[in-house]
């Protein structure tokens, strides 16, 4: 490159005077100065492009993974991904269906007390006691033994009267629900003496 440069420094001042005397110009052309010229450059050459591997990509193996990678084993299946079994549906009652009947309760039994027992003797013309004693709403049997002739026993204000056979026993109940004094007599005509035959049921 440098030799090419240089002899062509020198063939272009020798072209130019050549022409210059040839065509006889009286003016004086300047002569290029060999520093002035701009040299030439060739362009540079282009890479040559590198040629196409030929080589051909082998393809991956196929085996069994690589030792130190263990294999994982399938999880069994769990309950959670077990279906569930769709329920059936409820069929409605009827709306005229009747409620089933609650039995009752069996009734309690309270004990009730007895009655309290006062025995009392009718014979002609008076009663043995001749006063008896009670509390209000109290339960009284009167056993009233008669002795002798027929005899009643009687109540007025209690709406009591009884027949007394002689020779018998005769049972009475009383439930005095009032307080106060009240006369008991012989209901049946038994001689002389029956109008005295009194007595008196004192409610406390």
């Amino acid at each position: 490159m440098p030799k090419c440069s240089t002899l062509t420094s020198y063939l272009l001042p020798l072209t130019f005077a050549v022409l210059f005397l040839g065509a006889g110009c009286k003016k004086e052309q300047p002569a290029v100065s060999p520093s002035t010229a701009a040299p030439t450059t060739p362009a540079p050459a282009a890479p040559a492009s590198a040629p196409p591997s030929t080589a051909l990509v082998a393809p991956a193996p196929l085996g069994p993974p690589p030792p130190d990678t263990p294999s994982v084993p399938s999880a069994p299946p769990s309950a959670a991904d077990a279906v569930a079994p769709t329920p059936l549906p409820v069929q409605p009652q009827a709306a005229s269906a009747k409620p089933q009947a609650v039995p009752a309760p069996a009734p309690v039994a309270v004990a009730v007390p007895a009655p309290r027992v006062i025995r009392v003797t009718a014979k002609q013309w008076e009663w043995q006691p001749a006063e008896i004693r009670v509390k209000k709403d109290e339960r009284v049997v009167l056993e009233i033994a008669n002795l002798d002739v027929p005899h009643g026993f009687s109540i007025p204000d209690l709406q009591v009267n009884e027949l007394l056979p002689p020779g018998r026993t005769t049972r009475i109940e009383i439930t005095a629900t009032k307080v106060g004094r009240f006369d008991f007599v012989c209901s049946v005509i038994c001689g002389r003496g029956h109008s005295s035959m009194r007595g008196v049921l004192v409610v406390e």
